[in-house]
C-alpha cells in the first residue's frame, strides 16, 4: 500500500494521492524603471483632494516608499540619510590607570550646599559638605568606626 504525503500530491511507493493545486507566485523581473513623466503623474495623482499616498500606490502596485520618495524630490528636498555624512572625531587614548581630575561643581550665589548625613555602622552620624574631599570622608568614616 502507498504512504502518501497529505497535501503535496506526492507519493511514496506504488501507490498515487489526490494531487491539489499549488500556485508558485514568484518576484517578477526584477526592479521596475518609471520614466519622469510616469513619476511626475503619479506624484500629481497623490496631491489630489481625498487622495492618498496608500491608496495611489497600492493603484499602481508601487511601494508606498518610493512614492514617499518621489515626492520629497519633487519638493526639492534632500533624503537625511544622504545629506549627513559620516565624521570620524579625534580618539586620545588614556591608560587605564590614569584616572581623570574630576572637577568640583561650582557654587550656586546665594544657596548653601545642603549637608551630606552618612550614618555609620555603629549608629554615628558623619555630616558633610558637598565640597568635602571623598578620600578624607572615607578615612575619617574608618575612624569613627573603629
Amino acid at each position: 500500500m502507498a504512504r502518501g504525503v497529505a497535501g503535496t500530491g506526492a507519493s511514496i511507493g506504488a501507490g498515487t494521492v489526490a494531487s491539489e493545486r499549488v500556485e508558485i507566485i514568484t518576484r517578477g523581473e526584477g526592479r521596475r524603471s518609471y520614466s519622469t513623466e510616469e513619476k511626475v503623474r503619479l506624484v500629481a495623482e497623490t496631491l489630489q483632494p481625498g487622495e492618498t499616498v496608500t491608496a495611489v500606490s497600492r493603484r499602481h502596485g508601487i511601494c508606498t516608499s518610493l512614492l514617499h520618495r518621489w515626492r520629497r524630490a519633487a519638493r526639492g528636498e534632500v533624503p537625511s540619510r544622504r545629506a549627513a555624512r559620516l565624521q570620524l572625531l579625534p580618539v586620545r587614548l588614556v591608560p587605564p590607570d590614569a584616572a581623570a581630575p574630576q572637577p568640583k561643581p561650582a557654587p550656586v550665589p546665594g544657596i548653601a550646599p545642603a549637608p551630606i548625613e552618612v550614618v555609620l555602622r555603629n549608629g554615628r552620624v558623619l555630616r558633610v559638605t558637598v565640597a568635602a574631599d571623598a578620600a578624607a570622608v572615607a578615612r575619617l568614616a574608618a575612624a569613627l568606626e573603629a
